[in-house]
This record gives C-alpha cells, sequence and structure tokens, in this order.
C-alpha cells in the first residue's frame, strides 16, 4: 500500500476505529485546537491540554466546544508544561505528544532528556510526510529536525525508525534513498561511503523490510 495524500491518510486513521489518547502541550493556541477538536470530533484522538488552563477553556469556547469535557493541566510555563507532557505519556495517560504554541527546542528538551524523556535507549529521530504539489505520492524525509550530523551507527537508526514508522502506516516495503552529492561511492566524500554501506546492508539482509538504494540525489530518487 502506498498513501497518495492526507485525505487517504485521514480515511485510513478513520477506518480503523482506534482512538488514540494525545497531550497537547502549551494548548492556548486556537489552530492548534481546531486541528486537535476536528480530529476528535472523528473519534481519532480523545484529548487532553496543558497549558494556561484559563486561556484554552476560553480558547475552546470560541470554537465551539466545552473544556469541561476534557482534562486540563494549569501549567503556563513552557518548560513546565513540556516537563508534564512527557511524564504522562511515561505514565501511559496519553499515547501522542503534540506541540502547541512553544517553540520546538522546548518540547525536544524534555523529549530527550536522558533520565526522564521519552527515549527507548536507541536513536530518536524525525519523520516528515510531506504532500508535495504534481507529485503522485507522500514524499517522506528523515532526519530533518533532530539529528544535525549524524554518524553511521546514527543513520542506521533513522533509516530503521523511518521504516518502522511506515510499515506501521501500511507500507510493506518501503523504498529509501540514501541521498548524497554522488551517485557513486567516493571515499573523498563521506556520505556517500556510508550510503553504500547501507545498501550493502540491505543486499546482504541485514537490513529488512525495506527497499534501500544509495548514495543517491534527490532529483534521481523521485524519478
Amino acid at each position: 500500500m502506498v498513501l497518495k495524500d492526507f485525505t487517504e491518510l485521514i480515511q485510513k486513521v478513520r477506518s480503523s476505529n482506534i482512538t488514540k489518547k494525545i497531550v497537547v502541550v502549551s494548548a492556548d493556541d486556537a489552530h492548534t485546537l481546531e486541528a486537535v477538536m476536528e480530529a476528535a470530533g472523528d473519534g481519532i484522538v480523545e484529548p487532553s491540554f496543558i497549558g494556561d488552563a484559563e486561556a484554552i477553556r476560553t480558547t475552546l469556547k470560541e470554537i465551539g466546544a466545552d473544556g469541561k469535557n476534557y482534562e486540563i493541566y494549569d501549567e503556563p510555563d513552557f518548560d513546565r508544561a513540556a516537563e508534564l507532557g512527557v511524564r504522562l505519556i511515561r505514565e501511559g495517560k496519553g499515547d501522542f505528544l503534540m506541540k502547541g504554541k512553544l517553540e520546538t527546542s522546548q518540547i525536544l528538551r524534555a523529549v530527550v532528556n536522558e533520565e526522564h524523556g521519552l527515549g527507548m535507549g536507541g536513536v530518536m529521530s524525525h519523520v516528515a510526510i510531506n504532500d508535495v504539489p504534481n507529485y503522485h505520492k507522500f514524499l517522506i524525509t528523515t532526519d530533518g529536525g533532530m539529528n544535525v550530523a549524524p554518524n553511521f551507527n546514527m543513520k542506521l537508526g533513522i533509516l530503521v525508525n523511518a521504516v518502522n514508522t511506515l510499515r506501521a502506516l501500511g507500507y510493506e516495503k518501503p523504498k529509501v534513498a540514501v541521498l548524497a552529492n554522488a551517485e557513486k561511492v567516493d571515499p573523498k566524500i563521506p556520505e556517500s561511503v556510508e550510503a553504500g554501506r547501507l545498501k550493502e546492508m540491505y543486499v546482504s539482509g541485514e537490513i529488512r523490510n525495506c527497499i534501500v538504494e544509495g548514495p543517491v540525489a534527490l532529483d534521481i530518487a523521485l524519478v
């Protein structure tokens, strides 16, 4: 299965009849609450909110929702709100963490905290699902937000994370393009060497449940 756009993704989630608990950090933001309440209306999520409780209730009322129907944690401080959100996930009171109006760096500090974060001992990485006009399917990119200069082992972890994410969405055998500024392994270009190693691991069966090509440039990968 290959998802072509967000309409297909939404239909897939709706058809699963599974409702997940989502914890929204610093939720006193109209755009955030509108998105969450739309998903809640579709039965996709069951939300709880962290932030300025009075502002959250006021904004919910403005968009036609009743704050009395939802659990709201009053914590206006961004950093403490992020820490509380992570703790609720760790305690099993939520399945997903969503960012409200705080900065990405603020919520990530809590997420990647070595003692109290959400890490499970492996590489944590960012996956973006891109709906590109005139492209025939989703373009998934990784890692665009967490690992600035990953070494080879980190790249392997990023690849595995992405494949597991896509398989959870229903992709049986995702195609992975390991990008570099060359299509051949060149000892002078470390990125091409590491891309070649990842492809060799796929060919040898060490990397499974996907197809790996690399090194390859982005324009070639999209053909």
